[in-house]
C-alpha cells in the first residue's frame, strides 16, 4: 500500500518555508501513486505578500493493514502537551522534546563559568 504526501512550499524574498504537509489517497502500487502524484506537482496560486508557491509530492509505503486517515493535521503540539513527561524528565524521543522545556544554556561571562567550576 502506498500513499501520498502533500508538501506545500511558500517563498518570500528569497526565504522558503513548509507551509504543510498531509497524506492524500491510498494506492495498491507505487506505479498508480507516482501516476497520480504527477498530477499533483508544480506551481500553485501565489498568496499575497509571496513570490511564490508550489506543491511537491512524496509517495510512501505504507503498511497493507494500515488505513490513511485524509482528516485535518494532527495538532502535534497540543497532542504533546496533553501527555508531556512529568517534570520535563524524559528519555529517548521525549528527551529531545523535554530538552525545549529547558532554559537555553548561555555561555555568559567569563567569571560566570569560572564560578561553575
Amino acid at each position: 500500500m502506498y500513499t501520498m504526501i502533500l508538501l506545500m512550499y511558500l517563498q518570500q524574498n528569497l526565504d522558503v518555508s513548509l507551509d504543510q504537509a498531509r497524506l492524500r489517497g491510498q494506492y495498491l502500487r507505487q506505479a498508480d501513486c507516482e501516476a497520480a502524484a504527477r498530477k499533483l506537482r508544480g506551481p500553485v496560486p501565489i498568496p499575497a505578500n509571496y513570490a511564490a508557491a508550489w506543491q511537491d509530492v512524496m509517495c510512501v509505503k505504507v503498511a497493507n493493514n494500515v488505513r490513511v486517515n485524509e482528516s485535518a493535521p494532527l495538532d502535534l503540539a497540543r497532542a504533546l502537551q496533553a501527555h508531556a513527561p512529568l517534570r520535563c524528565q524524559a528519555e529517548g524521543a521525549w528527551e529531545r522534546l523535554a530538552a525545549q522545556c529547558r532554559p537555553a544554556e548561555s555561555n555568559g561571562s567569563a567569571e560566570d563559568r569560572a564560578a561553575r567550576r
